[in-house]
């Protein structure tokens, strides 16, 4: 049986989704469960219908570190959809920040005088070097299933061929380097016949059916059952849209209570897995402030993960947090900003 491993470059496949919908329809969704089951069955086919073993499926991708605080909600989304690989289906994702330097995430948010350019860094690198890597283990996998369409990739997939590897490339017509494409392969780049991933939209669709669920707000105003064809992460908090537009409005509002981006270089690594205490809770205004070592952090209560509701902590609880906004002693509002808090320290 032949073993496979899936690496995809998420930057790349994320920003390709107009692509998909355009091909589909505009309220087309990648299903990211399904992707490895349809590229795995064209493999099988290439091979006579031999059965296949999917050992992994990697995933390497980048989000914002501080940003502009308007555009939490984005991130929040982005780092939902990591979480989600990981814990519905198995994913191994790595994940690299981007410095915004303070800077709204969108270019049309910003001034039209900035000309900042976000640099994303190591994704690339990243997922060539666990291509060598795995390649390098024997009998770790025998085809290597690349979902990517940038030329860069081109020196590492001639090497894992040079290593006894088969290679495969996936990828969409829109967004595909011309030599992976190339009927003659004169760049001897794979060993099948490139997988287009837009013929198989309709496999790979997203498809939930409405069901009725539980807003789970402690702030919710009337009948908290809805009726939703959102998909839903296991153990994750269903909110419904009314009190998502209330969250939003509250984003703004926090404002006045955390100090602004810093605009040098921060230091990423030592942006998560924070160790504090829970300093003040609102209940009835659904936000508090923790205390750490470095400053007072605020936070809202959907910055809570887990299992745990706003108005059952207590105060001089032990956390653990992730940090958006670093605190500033220079700054008037010196508070920083938390999130994905947890109460298992």
């Amino acid at each position: 049986m032949a073993k496979i491993m899936i690496f995809i470059d998420g930057t790349w496949l994320y920003s390709n989704q107009n692509n998909l919908s355009k091909r589909y329809g505009n309220n087309f969704r990648l299903d990211y469960g399904k992707l490895p089951l349809v590229l795995g069955e064209q493999i099988s086919k290439a091979l006579g219908n031999k059965e296949v073993d999917i050992v992994r499926t990697h995933l390497f991708g980048s989000n914002a570190v501080n940003y502009d605080p308007q555009d939490e909600y984005l991130v929040r989304q982005r780092q939902d959809f990591f979480d989600l690989l990981k814990e519905e289906y198995h994913y191994e994702v790595e994940v690299y920040p981007i410095n915004y330097r303070g800077n709204r995430l969108r270019r049309r948010d910003r001034d039209e005088n900035n000309d900042f350019h976000p640099q994303e860094k190591c994704v690339d690198i990243a997922l060539a070097a666990s291509m060598f890597y795995f390649a390098a283990i024997p009998y770790a996998y025998d085809i290597c299933i690349a979902v990517l369409g940038d030329r860069d990739f081109m020196p590492s997939l001639k090497q894992i061929r040079r290593l006894g590897k088969r290679v495969a490339i996936a990828s969409l017509k829109e967004s595909c380097a011309n030599e992976y494409y190339d009927p003659k392969d004169v760049q001897r780049l794979k060993d099948f016949d490139i997988i287009w991933i837009g013929e198989y939209l309709d496999k790979l669709e997203l498809q939930i059916s409405k069901r009725r669920v539980e807003c789970k707000s402690e702030f919710h105003e009337g009948d908290r059952f809805v009726y939703t064809d959102e998909f839903i992460r296991k153990g994750q908090k269903y909110y419904c849209d009314k009190c998502r537009e209330k969250f939003k409005k509250d984003k703004y509002e926090q404002l006045k209570y955390i100090g602004k981006p810093k605009l040098e270089e921060i230091d990423i690594d030592h942006l998560n897995n924070r160790i504090g205490k829970i300093k003040k809770i609102f209940p009835e205004r659904g936000f508090g402030f923790i205390e750490a070592q470095d400053g007072d952090y605020y936070f809202h209560y959907t910055d809570i993960t887990g299992e745990k509701f706003f108005k059952e902590i207590s105060e001089q609880e032990d956390v653990i947090f992730d940090v958006v906004i670093a605190p500033d002693k220079n700054s008037e509002t010196n508070n920083g900003k938390a999130v994905n808090i947890r109460f298992d320290a």
